[in-house]
């Protein structure tokens, strides 16, 4: 059975992009994963050298791993883009301003290219708009023409490379916010462009105990992220560990077009909620918990029996 977990690495070795990687993925592989979303530099308006791309294919080839997803960028990280005071946003495809745009579409061509060498279908994008900002009948037809705009200067880029962006949903704001923008990219932009990133966790916050997001727009479901939480926060947890109905929500992949294996958002440190920080063992658990929710999508589709973990 093919499993997917996120490449989480933190820079905690003194070689972290080199040696600390070679060991995370050496990790994920002894631990039976087969498949990684690729998560380094998630939000960083870093562009990727074609060295680096040939390094992160060979360091996947040596582990003997495939990319399955990679998490793009819309230069919006907390820290290095977009901290207080000054938010200027020097890379970003929904920017107003034409060189601002135009160098957020480049960050995600850098993505896209990345993608395409290693194999990964995908790149998972955010779509960031405040509320205030969709209240505004001005600033939502702005927010939209710019939005449709730079998907459509992406569509040729994604056909080229076969790679889709994955628009995933998010946290924050109200629920018919995110249906609303979803509706207006999927009824526009073609499937061979842009598909559903479904993150859980995200809709436990928005939508608790509810699923509308996947019961809307399953049929463009592309990617990804599955984690748990405990309807408070963020926490990324494997499934189990929190509140989610997974029968529920595999039921629901089962009854989509998604191809396995599932992607999932599990870091081995982000949030310490009762995981232990030792990385190796860390993937050796989540392992056989991520195969029972495979084998749940599987079940739902074929009627075989669900495996139990021990």
């Amino acid at each position: 059975m093919d499993t997917c977990i996120t490449v989480w690495h933190w820079p905690t070795h003194e070689r972290w992009f080199d040696d600390g990687m070679r060991r995370s993925l050496r990790w994920i592989a002894e631990a039976g994963f087969t498949h990684v979303n690729w998560n380094p530099d998630a939000g960083y308006a870093y562009v990727y050298a074609p060295s680096e791309i040939a390094h992160i294919a060979d360091m996947l080839a040596e582990a003997g791993l495939k990319a399955w997803s990679i998490h793009g960028a819309n230069g919006r990280h907390p820290v290095s883009e977009v901290g207080t005071p000054y938010r200027e946003l020097r890379k970003d495809f929904l920017s107003p301003v034409e060189w601002q745009r135009q160098a957020g579409l480049e960050l995600i061509r850098n993505r896209l290219a990345l993608a395409a060498q290693i194999g990964a279908p995908n790149v998972v994008m955010h779509v960031e708009a405040a509320d205030e900002l969709l209240d505004d009948a001005d600033s939502k037809s702005a927010f939209y023409t710019t939005l449709h705009r730079s998907l459509d200067d992406l569509t040729e880029d994604c056909e080229r490379t076969g790679v889709r962006i994955a628009v995933e949903n998010l946290p924050g704001g109200r629920l018919d916010r995110t249906l609303e923008i979803f509706d207006r990219i999927f009824g526009r932009h073609g499937q061979s462009v842009v598909g559903l990133c479904y993150d859980s966790g995200h809709a436990q916050l928005q939508d608790k105990d509810r699923f509308t997001v996947l019961e809307t727009f399953r049929s463009r479901l592309i990617a990804t992220h599955l984690h748990d939480n405990l309807s408070v926060r963020d926490d990324h947890l494997l499934p189990w560990d929190g509140q989610i109905d997974w029968s529920r929500l595999t039921a629901l992949i089962a009854d989509s077009p998604y191809r396995l294996p599932l992607t999932f958002e599990t870091p081995y440190r982000h949030h310490g909620m009762g995981y232990s920080l030792d990385e190796a063992a860390f993937y050796a658990r989540a392992h056989p918990v991520i195969a029972r929710v495979e084998a749940m999508v599987q079940d739902a589709r074929t009627g075989d029996p669900v495996p139990q973990v021990a």
